[in-house]
């Protein structure tokens, strides 16, 4: 590979392209989950191939790619995933960036979520979902000074299309944005969402919080707030999400109202690897559930 790759540059350098490059990254993780009911090993790994280049009058441009193994080992919580289309293309310079593909939109690359627990298949458990842009989708984001605004637009289909607009604040350790989605999907039971959240760092811990308000008929407000403390290599990490009855999360379902909380750990090991592990209860009208994970995780 690092052959094809010295091949490539060279190609570049010789045809006169400036500043072309492709480069690889990735990311692995192995460890032992708990469902609720089973053990089960999982484990993971991604890599990532991004290309970058210049054009004469200054524009940046690039593209990246993920490669996923196939299959899965964990269905109930999708740590393996049995389809991956991930894919960017990006144009940027002072007019801002542009990127069609697999991007989200403005609420979640602004929004973002709160901090969640474990070393992988359990970290999304304290998220609450977007509204979901059809790929290929497009987003447009300029940032001045400490704003950044983000316009996003999904993919346009006979059935309807997504839009989002956001805008984030940052200073020193303090964050702050808020975005709106909407839908006009007559099958999509959520119509609209707005989400705000606020970050702030304060010595070694640092806080976070969301909240979205969704539109449709008797579906509950979803909030979640988390802190991280760090201590040199170690941080502990808590947080709590209640959904309400929006269904909004994974292992939450419409009409149900749901919470979770989870506490966990990881040391980072150096070197790229990082040692994770963490507990999530599920509280539901029905009853409470446990998961767990632990295990290490890998960047390259």
């Amino acid at each position: 590979m690092k052959k094809v790759l010295l091949a490539t540059s060279i190609l570049a350098a010789s045809t006169g392209f400036a500043a072309a490059e492709i480069a690889l990254s990735g990311s692995a993780r192995m460890g032992v989950i708990y469902d609720g009911a089973d053990y089960a090993f999982s484990s993971r790994v991604r890599i990532v191939f991004t290309a970058s280049g210049e054009t004469d009058g200054g524009l940046a441009f690039g593209a990246s790619m993920r490669a996923d193994q196939f299959g899965g080992n964990n269905s109930t919580l999708g740590s393996g995933g049995t389809t991956n289309g991930d894919s960017t293309v990006f144009i940027s310079g002072a007019f801002g960036k542009l990127t069609m593909g697999d991007v989200s939109g403005a609420a979640d690359a602004l929004v973002g979520q709160t901090s969640g627990v474990g070393y992988g298949p359990n970290d999304g458990l304290q998220e609450i979902n977007f509204i979901s842009t059809t790929k290929t989708a497009a987003y447009y984001e300029y940032s001045t000074g400490g704003f950044t605004v983000g316009l996003g637009a999904g993919q346009p289909t006979s059935a309807g299309s997504e839009v989002n607009i956001g805008v984030k604040y940052s200073m020193g350790d303090y964050a702050a944005a808020i975005a709106y989605e909407k839908t006009d999907d007559p099958l999509n039971v959520y119509e609209d969402m707005i989400s705000a959240s606020a970050s702030a760092k304060f010595g070694a811990a640092t806080l976070k919080g969301r909240i979205s308000d969704v539109g449709g008929a008797g579906i509950d407000t979803a909030y979640s707030v988390s802190v991280d403390y760090a201590v040199n290599a170690l941080t502990v990490t808590a947080f709590y999400t209640d959904f309400g009855n929006s269904g909004l999360g994974g292992g939450t379902t419409l009409g149900t109202d749901t919470q979770h909380v989870g506490l966990g750990a990881s040391y980072d090991l150096g070197g790229g690897a990082t040692m994770a592990g963490g507990i999530v209860q599920q509280m539901t009208p029905g009853g409470d559930t446990t998961f767990g994970d632990v295990g290490v995780k890998f960047s390259f």
